[in-house]
């Protein structure tokens, strides 16, 4: 019984060492894009959007996925650099075959580019920086739950 108290007390070693990896940035991918202060048109857009879709395609080749442990989440924002956010979102936790499917993530980032509305987009003294963040569990368990493996 005793025992069995103390251990509640213990901090469990694996959640420490998870915690620790995502403080040190573990499985965290990040990338901006700076437009310029000429007004944003359709094109503008949509030539961002291949680019942050080429880039997440890239890190998603990249992550690690020990043992299926393949989960994902993506997250974009605008704003003017230093200055509020104009439009953000996040895409949910994710597994990378959904972001190729029909109707998958990588479609989902498409739509909700094109949806922005360029009038807000516009309105604006300077540029534009866009901003993503992809995060990938696979990272965080490799350098954590799997790190014997890894040796």
């Amino acid at each position: 019984m005793l025992s069995a108290l103390l251990r509640r007390f213990r901090p469990d070693p694996l959640r420490t060492r998870v915690e620790d990896s995502i403080r040190r940035g573990t499985g965290l991918s990040k990338q901006e894009w700076l437009l310029g202060t000429a007004p944003l048109g359709r094109e503008d857009i949509e030539q961002l959007a291949d680019q942050v879709i080429t880039w997440a395609r890239a890190r998603i080749a990249a992550s690690r996925r020990p043992y299926g442990i393949d989960q994902m989440a993506l997250a974009i924002a605008c704003a003017e650099p230093g200055g509020q956010p104009i439009a953000s979102t996040t895409f949910g936790v994710f597994r990378p075959i959904e972001f190729y499917e029909e109707s998958g993530v990588e479609e989902r980032v498409r739509t909700y580019l094109s949806a922005l509305p360029l009038e807000a987009l516009n309105d604006r003294s300077g540029g534009i920086r866009f901003a993503a963040a992809l995060f990938s569990w696979g990272d965080v368990a490799r350098d954590t739950i799997f790190a014997d493996d890894n040796r």
